[in-house]
């Protein structure tokens, strides 16, 4: 592949679920155009949570118009990183593919990892996205346990490359396995990489200086307008409390308010007395 085409893309689901400051947003428009591009046959993601990833993966989907099979695997109940959540995140999820994506070929699997994958054959998966438990050894055994799931010219993503707070670490497994394959990193929105396990995309290697500064740029541009707006709105609101600290001023400073205040102090004791 040498050429690469750019899109301009409208996420339908921002309607429904503003995710602008979601981990994974700034990485929204690289894989809407590298699903447009290198038009995987079957897509599987280990992680969902609310779906920022997967729904944009939906929306290259939908505007390619191609026929593309989608899972998203995940207990939809939390762990550590994530944090425990109930039933409506996954009820939010599946209303959100009903309401944007109806006509697409998506499976939502309410399960485990490690229960999942019987349901796939060996070498079936053309593009893997790892976004779990993200301790060293919780990605390692998600990439050891799928891994021969995946074609041999299939490629396998892990989100938060560059994380290193707590507990994290995706790094040190990312470090580890980038050595022996093609691979592209992006260093913005905690890390997202991607491993190729065969030469067939080696000549998009190419394009990752540009992607560095490009990618990152589209998340901004679009991010850019929302926070002035969200800056715009909090002005509004710090001007209303103002105004009503003001006049809460004006009447505790009246006459009528001292009067009140002194008037409530000998009814308490008052009270008091007779109690």
């Amino acid at each position: 592949m040498v050429m690469w085409k750019y899109y301009r893309p409208n996420f339908e689901y921002e309607k429904k679920f503003l995710d602008l400051a979601w981990p994974w947003a700034g990485h929204k428009y690289f894989i809407y155009d590298f699903i447009r591009n290198i038009q995987p046959k079957i897509i599987v993601e280990l992680g969902t949570h609310r779906g920022t990833s997967f729904f944009s993966m939906c929306q290259s989907v939908k505007d390619s118009k191609l026929k593309i099979k989608l899972f998203a695997v995940d207990s939809w109940r939390g762990e550590k990183h994530s944090g425990r959540y109930d039933h409506r995140v996954y009820e939010e999820v599946r209303t959100i593919i009903k309401k944007c994506y109806p006509t697409l070929d998506i499976s939502l699997m309410k399960t485990t990892f490690d229960r999942a994958k019987s349901f796939f054959r060996g070498q079936s998966i053309d593009m893997l996205h790892i976004d779990g438990l993200h301790t060293y050894e919780a990605v390692k055994h998600d990439f050891n346990n799928w891994y021969a799931k995946v074609k041999k010219d299939g490629c396998i993503i892990f989100h938060d490359v560059t994380e290193r707070k707590k507990d994290f670490g995706v790094y040190r497994l990312w470090e580890e396995v980038r050595k022996e394959f093609i691979s592209i990193e992006f260093t913005h929105s905690h890390g997202l990489g991607i491993l190729f396990l065969d030469n067939k995309y080696k000549d998009l290697s190419k394009f990752k200086d540009y992607w560095q500064i490009y990618y990152p740029s589209q998340c901004q541009k679009f991010l850019g307008p929302f926070a002035e707006r969200m800056q715009i709105q909090l002005d509004q609101q710090t001007a209303k409390s103002n105004e009503y600290l003001r006049r809460l001023s004006v009447i505790q400073s009246s006459k009528f308010y001292k009067y009140w205040q002194r008037y409530c102090d000998i009814k308490k004791k008052l009270k008091g007395f007779i109690s």
